[in-house]
């Protein structure tokens, strides 16, 4: 009797829930497929997405892109069976349940990055180069300059600094601020709209970014020419594109030598020069 009053209690309920339909449409895209040449054994993804490790049967970790190219690969101990990855992107635990061993790595990452046609500072053949992905809206970018400027001149004539585009999408005129800082090069002054730009950079708009153009004196049709030009556009998607290749996932992000810099403030970029000038 119990149960059937609990029942009947329920009842509304239950015809609410049965009335109830769950659909949705789900589209599969793959976007990459990874090839192996011996079972996987286990697999996890790096906190910022940019990494795929795959353990596998021949006590191999493989370490690809998302987009399925593999980027390293290194022997593990035998009986490795589990990977697990760790505060940071660059710690990664391997564990063995038959050996009963855990193993905390540090993984150092270098990236071959395509300075050549960058902006920079510093002699061309330095043994060390500093490039900084940046966005003209960011007010960490507005400071970091000043600082890379004073870590190269700690080591005169070793350290070349680079600065390479990273427009945000959340700064609505971070893109366009790019464009008029490639557009100003082309007449020999990015470093000076560069400065004005980040002076300015709680408040841009299209009208400061116009009184920049008017104060360094650029010619205006040349101006426009350049900041609209594809060869622009595809320079700074080409920027973002290899700082997303090379794990940045926001700005100012530090590169020493192909290296990301954990503490991009003037004692961690300081350091990871001197440990480049010591490699070297």
């Amino acid at each position: 009797m119990k149960f059937l009053r609990t029942l009947i209690g329920w009842m509304p309920l239950l015809w609410l829930l049965s009335g109830l339909t769950a659909h949705a449409d789900v589209d599969l895209k793959k976007l990459a497929t990874l090839k192996l040449e011996h079972e996987p054994i286990d697999m996890e993804v790096s906190l910022s997405g940019r990494q795929i490790y795959v353990l596998d049967a021949d006590s191999k970790l493989l370490i690809y892109n998302t987009s399925g190219r593999l980027i390293d690969q290194m022997k593990v101990p035998p009986d490795t069976d589990q990977i697990k990855i760790g505060p940071r992107d660059d710690i990664l635990f391997l564990s063995s349940r038959k050996a009963k061993t855990v193993q905390v790595l540090e993984l150092t990452f270098t990236y071959d990055l395509d300075v050549s046609q960058a902006p920079s500072k510093g002699p061309a053949d330095a043994p060390v180069t500093i490039v900084v992905f940046s966005d003209f809206q960011c007010p960490y970018c507005a400071r970091i300059g000043s600082i890379i400027d004073s870590v190269r001149e700690s080591f005169p004539g070793k350290v070349k600094s680079v600065f390479k585009h990273y427009p945000l999408s959340s700064h609505p005129y971070s893109a366009l601020a790019a464009q008029a800082a490639v557009a100003a090069g082309a007449q020999g002054k990015f470093w000076e709209f560069h400065d004005l730009l980040f002076q300015n950079y709680n408040r841009l708009n299209e009208q400061i970014i116009d009184d920049i153009r008017l104060s360094l004196n650029l010619d205006p049709a040349r101006f426009e020419q350049h900041r609209q030009a594809p060869q622009t556009l595809a320079r700074i998607a080409r920027d973002k594109q290899e700082g997303e290749d090379a794990g940045v996932h926001g700005t100012p992000t530090v590169f020493v030598n192909g290296r990301m810099v954990n503490r991009p403030n003037f004692d961690g970029i300081k350091a990871a020069v001197e440990a480049a000038l010591e490699a070297k």
